[in-house]
């Protein structure tokens, strides 16, 4: 059976670290669910990423239900990680599945969110440089572009978005299936 990862959005988002990382585990097999993260307005699920790009969702972040999912992605971008952090829909869909071991991972500034939600505490993780340093009692990997810690996976930014993607796809979908997409991408 297909993963199933969620890969929320809210306004500000990064859009390489967002689109990659769904491309390439739709392409792996995964089955991912965009959801429209905005504690304001539930009537759209239009989201606008933080370069104007905009993308339509298939849920709305309160409909999603985390029994369901085998893991959840979190893109970076400043103001999409700080709507992250505000969201208390997303904070008990990230406790359900930290608490199970299901893998909650973030890239760019989204470690960031992982953290204020309780996640990412005393573990090995990377970022975009400067956002460590708001990020307590963990282990920053500034020389890695992937650290996973448990279920926990990290990513530093937009250049590693692909490489995430691909290491996220070995995990949730199967290895093979990853570096034949690889291959396909000329990523090999």
């Amino acid at each position: 059976m297909a993963a199933r990862v969620l890969i929320p959005l809210a306004k500000g988002f990064e859009e390489i670290e967002a689109i990659s990382v769904v491309d390439v585990l739709r392409r792996t097999g995964c089955e991912v669910i965009l959801a429209a993260v905005d504690e304001k307005s539930q009537e759209t699920l239009i989201v606008e990423s933080q370069g104007g790009v905009k993308v339509v969702a298939d849920l709305k972040i309160t409909e999603i239900q985390a029994d369901n999912l085998d893991a959840v992605v979190l893109p970076g971008g400043w103001e999409g990680t700080q709507n992250l952090i505000a969201s208390s829909a997303l904070h008990t869909i990230l406790s359900e599945l930290n608490a199970k071991g299901k893998i909650c991972a973030a890239i760019c500034a989204a470690p960031l969110a992982l953290f204020k939600h309780n996640i990412l505490i005393n573990q090995n993780f990377t970022c975009y440089p400067s956002i460590e340093e708001m990020i307590e009692n963990s282990n920053y990997k500034a020389d890695s572009n992937i650290v996973q810690d448990s279920n926990i996976i990290t990513s530093r930014g937009p250049a590693t978005a692909l490489e995430f993607a691909f290491y996220l796809a070995s995990l949730l979908g199967s290895e093979q299936k990853s570096k034949e997409v690889q291959a396909g991408m000329l990523s090999l």
